[in-house]
């Protein structure tokens, strides 16, 4: 009956029921306040008291307000007997109150009776919230930052030994330790170099990886406990940055303008190269092509160019272009951060184009008669059907065997023929003529028989 009193207790604090001639148990100064959470009696619980300090007080008097005698008892876990767990441990003189100050983090039981012989009996867990960050451990790798926040005591007992209450309405008394789970959940990390991304994450332990940071930063903890309370905010000094990161810029020469590679294109020979570092944290460079010939060579790897610098001498390398012929070639960024050791590399993989002229690359008939519509006989979408040729020459004959015009050049540069004789400048006649291509490939393959000779009909509009 008198446990049943100490629940009734909780219950009017929540319905604000008059004071004066109800039973009271307090904690002066306390800096919060909750229930329990015994799973047999969800109606019934228990207060909690927390202090954010060393100790805590508890008052307790008769619902009565009457002079009375006072039993105090404090919770012992490791007691052999449930029934000897509330171990007497003071027994003040009477009066109309008794308040014990100077109590340690537990469980405590008052048995209240007045002159009357009425006895109450209150039950409350106190708990005394001095937890501190006493700093943040450093571990610095290459690939990875760690980071961890020390705590006094340390989580391991503040999650389990700490802020703990038993289930008196279970017979055996089970453990709850859900505050001391909870202690550490709200934390935040921060950086003071605002390039260096720190994730939002819950944890004392942080690591920072892919990459680690690039760059010198002090770093904070900031922790706020399940009770609301901040902790001390724990900082570093500033930890030095010794992982380094590759990275680059290419742009490409195919037709005599620098454009931005693209890894959705496929180039034409010869390809020239700029490269360009945007490596972070390092002071040593080095590049490498290697190439993959399309073809006969095919899977034999071997270095075409490789170039070696500090950042100070230079961050850009322009490989010869005369050796980025028709392959696959696989662009390598070698950096390292010689102070620290560390390094890191890129690849990038780039396609130059076997050679081709497409059998469907010239029409079979034009009509020069400056009508502005198929006046030139020349390659249909030269960009596609032509690729990667190093020499390449057209000549143009007459049913007799007569040449009447030639072109030798790059193909990409021919504007065609406009029907005109060499020489005179005159219009050949309509008719049948007789085309015939040589062109060879950076690859070194021959383009001259097949379907690079043939007729073409001239329509001429007098």
């Amino acid at each position: 009956m008198a446990y049943r009193f100490a629940r009734l207790l909780f219950a009017g604090l929540f319905f604000a029921l008059p004071l004066s001639g109800y039973p009271q148990l307090t904690a002066p100064g306390r800096s919060w306040a909750g229930v329990t959470q015994y799973v047999n009696s969800p109606l019934h619980q228990d207060s909690i008291f927390v202090f954010f300090s060393n100790v805590g007080s508890l008052r307790a008097s008769h619902s009565t307000d009457n002079n009375a005698s006072f039993k105090w008892y404090r919770y012992d876990p490791l007691a052999p007997s449930i029934s000897e767990r509330f171990v007497l441990f003071s027994t003040p003189s009477d009066g109309f109150f008794s308040q014990l100050d100077n109590l340690a983090e537990g469980g405590y039981r008052v048995e209240v009776t007045d002159d009357a012989d009425s006895t109450e009996t209150f039950t409350a867990w106190l708990f005394t919230d001095n937890v501190t960050l006493t700093g943040i451990d450093v571990f610095s790798q290459c690939s990875f930052l760690q980071l961890t926040a020390i705590s006094s005591p340390d989580q391991y007992a503040v999650e389990y030994d700490r802020f703990v209450y038993y289930d008196l309405s279970r017979t055996s008394h089970t453990v709850n330790n859900k505050y001391g789970k909870d202690y550490f959940k709200v934390i935040s990390w921060n950086a003071s170099e605002p390039r260096v991304e720190v994730p939002d994450i819950q944890q004392l332990k942080l690591t920072l990886e892919n990459p680690a940071p690039l760059w010198n930063s002090a770093y904070t903890v900031t922790i706020t406990n399940c009770f609301g309370r901040q902790l001390p905010v724990a900082s570093t000094d500033v930890v030095t940055a010794i992982a380094a990161k590759s990275d680059m810029k290419i742009q490409v020469d195919a037709n005599g303008v620098w454009t931005d590679w693209s890894s959705n294109e496929r180039y034409e020979a010869l390809l020239g190269l700029r490269l360009e570092s945007l490596s972070v944290n390092v002071d040593s460079l080095y590049w490498q092509v290697v190439n993959e010939k399309i073809g006969k060579f095919a899977n034999e790897y071997f270095v075409i160019w490789r170039d070696s610098s500090t950042v100070e001498q230079r961050k850009e390398a322009f490989p010869d272009k005369d050796l980025m012929a028709p392959g696959y070639y696989l662009v390598k960024h070698f950096v390292i951060n010689t102070t620290s050791g560390c390094r890191d590399s890129m690849v990038v993989n780039i396609e130059v184009d076997s050679s081709q002229i497409k059998a469907d690359a010239l029409p079979n008939v034009f009509s020069p008669n400056d009508d502005g519509v198929n006046d030139v006989f020349s390659f249909i979408n030269p960009e596609e059907n032509i690729k990667s040729i190093r020499t390449f020459t057209i000549r143009i004959l007459s049913r007799t065997g007569k040449q009447i015009y030639s072109y030798s050049g790059d193909p990409r540069e021919w504007k065609g023929w406009d029907g005109r004789i060499e020489g005179s400048g005159a219009k050949a006649a309509t008719g049948v003529y007789y085309f015939i291509i040589e062109a060879r490939g950076w690859d070194d393959r021959t383009f001259k028989r097949g379907p690079y000779k043939g007729f073409l009909h001239l329509y001429a509009d007098r």
